[in-house]
């Protein structure tokens, strides 16, 4: 039975819930989220304001230009394509090229309104930062572009790099992509990108990571994508801070910034610029060495029917000031074993410490789903299974989470002499950075969860969490306990 069948089977199932009545939460709890004052609120609010003047502005962006010529290529070479190009870039026109494999040492810039065509075709870019470059300005954004049916070979070089460099572009459309072992970055989207439409792009064994979306990148769309067998996650999206003296496009001063590498994250601020609005649909994130897929602070990310499996670290984090996020009808299993990480980023996570085991992996092990400084996200209708961690893990700072209708089987994998892990756990993470404004997790509602297998408890409650909700969830197999809670009584809502 394929996944999505297996999905509508376990996960669609009509759930009948007792007619009671429902806990209150006394007068008397404080919500902790509002006493600290967290900056997320504040985030969520300057990007309700955004948001209007987008719609006010969305009357002079570019339509859509009519393509006026074609042209075939009959041989592939750099001098017939670099002409073909220059020859389309002031009305536009489609370009079909032969298949082959053409060799390159420059970056390919494509303007607007061209559409590139590949035939079974190769681009191999030997030493050049960029391989493909889209790249206009606030004021004249490349606008109308399709790149269709190539694969793309990348070396690049000793600075940050990426096989196709997107920024400062509306309504494009990638097609039929495959990047095969680039330096660092298969698909880099910066700055001012609205409307990408990645359908069936491809990434596999990339230097670093495979898709890369920074700062405000918008209502991108990514279909039957894969990124596999990368050194760094699958697919990474970040408010990545651009201090005023830096430029845009160095990377490498941007990266360097904060002396962190990707993975840790500097506090957020409520002015940084975030991806928003971007959805990963049919998609395999799988046996990448950090996350399936990292987020560093984004908005309304959508992630559905989507396989996320085998990654060292965890299969998904919500992390660090995202907001109003969705995992729907994903399959999430075997993530978090943690034996592909080097003493460095062991030290950095704080876990060093903490002991190997003696097939060299750390006991600290790493959840199926990580939620992390989050509000307002959804987890439902999902498959989490057999992850060396938990299946699901508020680290700190979850607030108004819903975790509901998903099947939870037999993670705890990685049980060991220091850890033991649980099918939900509401944790109270120690700070990271001086300047966070943490605080337990709070008011998120686990219900009916099929939560099964070898858990050592099935939903484990950590001290000092409040106004969670836990409630018609059916458990069985657990070492322990179903519902292990520590808080104190009354502040949290338990209904079996």
């Amino acid at each position: 039975m394929n996944l999505r069948l297996l999905l509508k089977k376990l996960c669609y199932q009509p759930v009948i819930t007792p007619q009671v009545e429902q806990p209150q939460p006394p007068t008397t709890l404080i919500d902790p989220a509002q006493q600290a004052q967290w900056l997320l609120f504040e985030r969520i609010r300057l990007h309700g304001n955004a948001e209007e003047n987008l719609r006010q502005q969305r009357s002079i962006w570019f339509q859509k230009t009519p393509i006026l010529s074609k042209k075939y290529l009959a041989n592939l070479t750099k001098e017939d394509l670099f002409q073909a190009i220059s020859e389309c870039s002031k009305n536009g026109g489609e370009i079909y090229l032969p298949s082959g494999r053409l060799e390159l040492d420059e970056t390919l810039n494509i303007p607007s309104n061209i559409h590139l065509i590949g035939n079974q075709t190769d681009f191999v870019f030997h030493n050049v930062r960029f391989g493909i470059k889209l790249i206009g300005t606030k004021e004249q954004p490349i606008h109308n572009v399709t790149l269709e049916n190539l694969r793309i070979f990348h070396t690049g070089t000793a600075q940050f790099s990426s096989a196709i460099f997107i920024s400062q572009s509306i309504d494009i459309q990638l097609k039929n992509i495959n990047v095969v072992a680039p330096q660092m970055t298969g698909f880099l989207f910066a700055d001012g990108v609205r409307r990408v439409l990645c359908n069936q792009c491809n990434v596999t064994s990339a230097g670093l990571g495979g898709f890369m979306l920074v700062r405000d990148v918008c209502d991108c769309v990514f279909e039957q994508c894969r990124a596999e067998h990368c050194q760094q996650s699958g697919i990474f999206l970040t408010d990545l801070k651009l201090p005023e003296h830096l430029d845009s496009l160095d990377f490498d001063s941007q990266l360097h910034y904060t002396s962190e590498i990707i993975g840790n994250f500097a506090p957020f601020a409520p002015t940084d610029l975030t991806p928003v609005r971007n959805t990963l649909n049919n998609c395999v994130f799988r046996g990448n060495r950090k996350m399936g897929i990292t987020t560093d602070g984004v908005g309304f990310l959508r992630v559905m029917n989507c396989i996320i499996a085998e990654n060292d670290c965890e299969g998904i984090t919500i992390d660090n000031g995202s907001w109003g996020c969705q995992i729907q009808n994903c399959h999430i299993y075997k993530n978090g074993w943690r034996g592909l990480q080097h003493d460095l980023e062991l030290n950095q996570d704080f876990v060093q410490e903490m002991g190997l085991l003696p097939d060299g992996s750390s006991k600290a092990k790493l959840p199926g789903v990580s939620l992390d400084n989050a509000a307002y996200t959804r987890v439902e209708n999902n498959i989490i299974e057999g992850n060396w961690g938990d299946g699901v893990k508020f680290v700190r700072a979850g607030y108004h989470c819903n975790i509901e209708n998903n099947l939870i089987i037999d993670n705890n994998r990685g049980m060991n002499d220091r850890f033991h892990f649980f099918g939900v756990l509401i944790a109270v993470a120690a700070r990271q950075h001086p300047e966070q404004f943490d605080f337990p997790s709070c008011y998120n509602v686990i219900q009916n969860n099929e939560i099964l297998g070898l858990h050592y408890s099935g939903i484990h409650l950590l001290p000092n969490t409040i106004g969670n909700e836990i409630k018609y969830n059916k458990i069985n197999g657990f070492k322990c306990l179903a519902i292990e809670d520590h808080s104190e009584v009354g502040t949290n809502f338990i209904t079996p």
